[in-house]
């Protein structure tokens, strides 16, 4: 049977935008509660998705512009006018044209965000610290040049710093040579350079300089909170970051998780939420700070993250809160992840090689000898697909290749 005939016949449709292995784990995660199938609606098939069983994609290459998104939708309702419709970003550019579209959509569309006007306040890094430092919740030093603005002072902090644009829908839209997911300079002809990068190449709103927390990528943690429509968060799900991506256009991507329980963590993350009426699942990244023994909190992110499917391996699968808040409309209770699990999407002996600290080393080996862990891309019980096959062996080891020409800073 075609795929178009077999989601025709679902109870719900989830629309998720993008290709990326969070698009997957997300698609793997509905499927697995649901046993349904996803649509992608993408610039460009990826190894992640291409020949999949649970995913139907649509390639859309001008996806970025709001109305061809707009209408791409449309033609999704034409085809299943009857059948709800649950639309997911996998990036921020994604979660503020879909809040643009909530009340343009039919009544068959379901957008589980917060509003617009709560989304902008947590998701501009200046405001997001601002709203730190008003409520006691630890974070970096920072300064942000204002639209246009180079750096015409010292900082009041020393180097390595680390550059953010604060718009991610504008520098997504941008393509020029040199361009990084995040930028770090060493010096202070560096962070000059950066910035007159990010000018010339047409990028004119705020800018976030923020200083270099030290410590290695199993320093970084997150944070996943679930705020159901009634104001109430009912999963909170904490994890150590054990290696991160450090390609350009992947910096900071976590590759490998560690799960367990932070109540301190959770109570500083429920301050922002609460404060500003939040709603939807928040995903924060923090770091842990050697200097004072303090998590500080670096952004907000409106969606679940690219490594979501930790959630799911430890046990609370998120796309089942998006499913009963919205659609079966049933009561949650307050969830606290606490199994151990790894979630990891490199080979073992890649991830231990750059793990230090030896107890955390002997725990990570412990965890591969309980068999708790977990890559959102091996399915194989039901991806049966021998190219699909194929690309996760090859990409798997393909990040032996990408460590080697990008290692983590020592």
């Amino acid at each position: 049977m075609k795929k178009e005939n077999l989601l025709s016949k679902q109870q719900f449709i989830p629309i998720i935008l993008g290709a990326s292995i969070g698009v997957y784990s997300t698609a793997r995660s509905f499927h697995e509660a649901y046993g349904v199938m996803s649509i992608s609606i993408c610039r460009y098939l990826t190894g992640q998705i291409n020949h999949s069983k649970i995913i139907f994609p649509i390639v859309e290459s001008d996806m970025e512009d709001e109305e061809v998104l707009f209408n791409c939708l449309n033609k999704i309702a034409h085809s299943y006018p009857d059948t709800p419709k649950m639309i997911i970003g996998t990036d921020e550019w994604h979660i503020e044209m879909i809040v643009k579209f909530r009340g343009k959509l039919d009544n068959t569309w379901i957008i589980p965000y917060t509003d617009s006007d709560t989304l902008q306040r947590v998701i501009n890094k200046t405001d997001f610290y601002y709203l730190c430092e008003e409520l006691g919740v630890n974070y970096p030093k920072f300064i942000s040049l204002g639209n246009k603005q180079l750096l015409e002072t010292e900082l009041p902090f020393s180097f390595p710093v680390v550059v953010k644009p604060t718009s991610r829908v504008l520098y997504e839209s941008l393509k020029f040579t040199g361009k990084m997911k995040v930028f770090t300079a060493q010096d202070r002809t560096e962070l000059d350079e950066i910035v007159v990068l990010l000018r010339n190449a047409g990028y004119y709103e705020n800018l976030v300089i923020q200083e270099y927390v030290p410590g290695d990528d199993t320093a970084m943690h997150i944070l996943t909170l679930y705020i159901a429509q009634d104001g109430q968060t009912k999963l909170a799900s904490f994890g150590q970051t054990l290696l991160e991506d450090h390609t350009p256009g992947g910096i900071g991507n976590p590759l490998a998780i560690r799960t367990f329980r932070n109540d301190e963590v959770i109570k500083q993350a429920e301050k922002i939420t609460k404060h500003v009426g939040y709603v939807g699942f928040a995903n924060f990244d923090l770091k842990y700070d050697e200097r004072d023994g303090k998590y500080k909190f670096f952004e907000l992110n409106p969606r679940l993250g690219r490594s979501n499917y930790y959630l799911t391996s430890a046990g609370n699968n998120p796309t089942s809160y998006y499913v009963r808040d919205y659609i079966n409309n049933k009561n949650m209770l307050y969830t606290v992840a606490e199994k151990e699990v790894l979630y990891s999407i490199v080979p073992k002996k890649l991830l231990l090689g750059y793990i230090k600290e030896k107890n955390l080393k002997n725990k990570i080996k412990e965890l591969y000898k309980k068999r708790l862990v977990k890559n959102p891309l091996y399915y194989f019980s039901v991806e049966k697909n021998l190219k699909r096959l194929f690309y996760i062996v090859i990409s798997t080891f393909n990040y032996y290749r990408k460590f080697k020409k990008y290692p983590p800073m020592s």
